[in-house]
């Protein structure tokens, strides 16, 4: 959704005017945020460094150019209220430079999690306890499936 809303902006020269209205309209700004981090997110700031490296090979593209100028411009609008660029802000850019499509960023993203899915599991089967949740869904149940194609 980074890479979209990239796109929407189009390039560095409408950047500030983007932010602005949406800040001002309350609209979801993609990549910015997180529960826990009330600073730029590490794995944000490795991405980058990353991003770096990879275009240091190849051309930069123009995208990676305005998610730079992007969060220079928000840092003053946002870093104040403690919102800053979290993981996904860089990781679409890096992925789509790698070549990865983007139907399938959040399957990668999701792989890289699986060993300390499995590491969770492995602690479980160690201690003989069943995982207990401190957490209740509150959500709605038996809710049909909208493809997302079909979504608004």
């Amino acid at each position: 959704e980074v890479l979209d809303m990239l796109d929407e902006i189009g390039s560095i020269d409408n950047a500030r005017a983007w932010l602005e209205d949406a800040v001002t309209n309350k609209k979801k700004i993609m990549g910015f945020g997180h529960r826990v981090y009330k600073v730029k997110d590490p794995r944000a700031t490795v991405l980058q460094e990353l991003a770096e490296h990879v275009f240091a090979e190849m051309s930069r593209p123009k995208t990676y150019e305005l998610a730079v100028e992007l969060e220079r411009i928000a840092a003053g609008i946002l870093g104040p209220k403690g919102i800053y660029p979290n993981v996904d802000f860089y990781s679409g850019i890096v992925y789509q430079a790698l070549g990865i499509p983007r139907d399938l960023f959040t399957p990668v993203f999701a792989i890289a999690r699986v060993a300390g899915w499995l590491a969770h599991w492995l602690e479980q089967l160690k201690n003989n306890r069943i995982f207990r949740p401190e957490q209740v869904y509150v959500g709605k149940h038996d809710v049909a499936y909208t493809p997302l194609e079909k979504r608004p």
